[in-house]
């Protein structure tokens, strides 16, 4: 019986640690039930968001088999003309917005470039550039 409530806290402690509420329908990013993104899939290994009216926001791919690596991700900011390259730490989609928001890179739907800047040193791994 304490087992159960011990799991049931621990669950709770961990959901109310991260107050955002990320879904994906029909191709829409919602978070917190606003409509904030769209999402689309480019290819087996492409995943484009854009805002609300189409621009393009961010672009995630999955890279297999390359010289630098057996697997890892790059994530383009499209805007601000930034990206970064993860093998550790491999994202998908709900991760990476997760992330982003977590660390205030998604504000209001769109991207804060002050908290993106710091969000790609912390992150960036420059596996392409090895």
């Amino acid at each position: 019986m304490i087992r159960i409530q011990l799991v049931l806290m621990l669950s709770l402690l961990f959901s109310s640690s991260f107050g955002q509420d990320i879904d994906f329908k029909k191709g829409v990013v919602l978070i917190n039930g606003k409509e904030c993104m769209k999402m689309s899939k480019e290819d087996a290994v492409s995943i484009s968001f854009t805002d609300m009216e189409g621009n393009d926001m961010i672009f995630l791919r999955f890279i297999h088999n390359s010289k630098f690596g057996k697997l890892y991700n790059k994530v383009t900011f499209i805007d601000q003309k930034i990206s970064f390259t993860s093998q550790s730490y491999i994202y998908t989609k709900k991760l990476l917005i997760k992330k982003l928001i977590i660390n205030n890179v998604i504000q209001d739907c769109r991207i804060n470039l002050e908290s993106l800047e710091k969000f790609i040193l912390k992150y960036d791994e420059n596996i392409e550039e090895l």
